[in-house]
């Protein structure tokens, strides 16, 4: 079975456990972080594209471990 590379806004969301303001908030600062490197953090149409390596990035308290992905 193919890993997912890439997470959508609602995933991040779910996975974390972050509110929606907390998420615009850290897009904000994440955009200039990884501004050239368009690989990991991309908008496609209105929907913004997460690297699954970007989501501790998310949630500093809390690290993602393959149990809360379910």
């Amino acid at each position: 079975m193919k890993q997912k590379t890439h997470y959508t806004f609602s995933e991040v969301l779910s996975l974390t456990g972050i509110s929606e303001r907390t998420f615009r908030y850290r897009i904000k600062e994440l955009k200039v972080k990884y501004k050239d490197q368009p690989d990991l953090l991309y908008k496609k149409r209105h929907s913004w594209r997460i690297h699954f390596s970007l989501l501790t990035e998310f949630n500093y308290r809390y690290q993602i471990t393959p149990s809360n992905k379910n």
